[in-house]
Parts: C-alpha cells; structure tokens; sequence
C-alpha cells in the first residue's frame, strides 16, 4: 500500500498544511492526522482548542509532546499550566528541570503573592535567573523588586532605588544605602535635603 500524500509530505510541508487546517476550523482532519502521529497536527490542534477556551483538551493534547522533550511543546504546557492556576504541575516539571516550567511557576508565584514560596525558590537553582528574567518581561509588585533587590539584582536595585526616591522613603533608602546599595546612597545623595 502506498504512503498518503501527507505522510509523504516534507517536514515543512507538514508544518502548512497543519496551519492551513487549523486557520480553516478543519479540526476533524488536524484531529485524524494528529492520531496518525503527525506533530505539526497534533500542535496546531492544541493551540487551536486552547484559544477556543478548550484548555484541558489542549493539554492533554500538547502534555505527550511536551513529555517527549518537545521545545514549544513545553512552552505551551507551562504557559497553559500557569493560566489554568494548575501550580502542582509546574512545580513538578520546574523540580524535574523544565525551564519553561520554573518560568511560569515563577510568575505565579510572584502574582498570587506566594512570596514565601518564591523565595525559597530563588535559591534554588535556576530561579534567581527565572525571577529576573519574568521581572524583567512583567513588572511585578513592590515585595518582588525588593526580593530580587536583596539578592544582587543591580537592575532591580537601580530601579527600586528610583521609586523609593520617587516615594520619599527616605528611611529605606538610607537602610539599603547603609547596606552597601550604591543605588540607594546615589538616590540619597541626589535629594534634596539628602
């Protein structure tokens, strides 16, 4: 028996004609093609139940891929785990060391104000870098610039030094920049009764 156009497709191919299906709601052929194994398929119908509201469909969809070690695969999971507030699955895949996980477990943390956990985390490794770099893509609240503040952050220094000035809490300010925070010793010394 001859193969079928599609599993003779090139790679690319099979990447277009996934778009091309889900883009024209053509779910019952992405669905058939993705139970014959076609990735691309099995992608695009994830993404395509995810924005339909389809969320657990289109994690039980993407999770095997994800599983496998697919990259965007791993993307999609963590960023659909962290949206469906499902934390005890990316705390696990973040322990098992998915980066994307530990990234999206970060910014949920530091967004339901699970600050505790969160510092626990950052000194774990890999989350110092997961903080700053979700700090750095969504401006979090006061507690998480302080927090990567006080672990050497100098970006987060500068910047929680600026606002603190801003504020006139003088008496952080003068705490930090007794501390060795030369941000805060600038910011003092630029005010004007500073």
């Amino acid at each position: 028996m001859a193969d079928s156009p599609a599993q003779d497709a090139s790679d690319a191919d099979r990447w277009w004609q996934a778009y091309c299906l889900a883009e024209s709601d053509e779910v019952d052929e992405l669905r058939q093609r993705a139970d014959r194994g076609d990735d691309h398929a099995r992608r695009q119908l994830a993404s395509w139940l995810g924005d339909r509201g389809r969320a657990q469909e289109a994690l039980a969809l993407i999770r095997p891929l994800a599983d496998a070690g697919d990259d965007i695969a791993q993307l999609w999971l963590a960023r659909w785990l962290a949206e469906r507030d499902q934390a005890g699955e990316l705390r696990q895949r973040a322990a098992a060391g998915n980066e994307y996980a530990l990234y999206e477990l970060v910014g949920w943390l530091a967004t339901h104000d699970r600050l505790t956990e969160l510092r626990e985390l950052i000194g774990a490794e890999g989350g110092l870098a997961a903080l700053q770099s979700f700090w750095r893509s969504w401006q979090a609240d006061m507690d998480v610039l302080r927090m990567l503040a006080d672990a050497g952050d100098d970006d987060a220094q500068g910047q929680l030094a600026r606002w603190l000035a801003r504020r006139g809490d003088i008496d952080e300010l003068r705490w930090r920049a007794d501390a060795g925070d030369e941000h805060a010793r600038r910011q003092l010394a630029d005010l004007p009764n500073g």
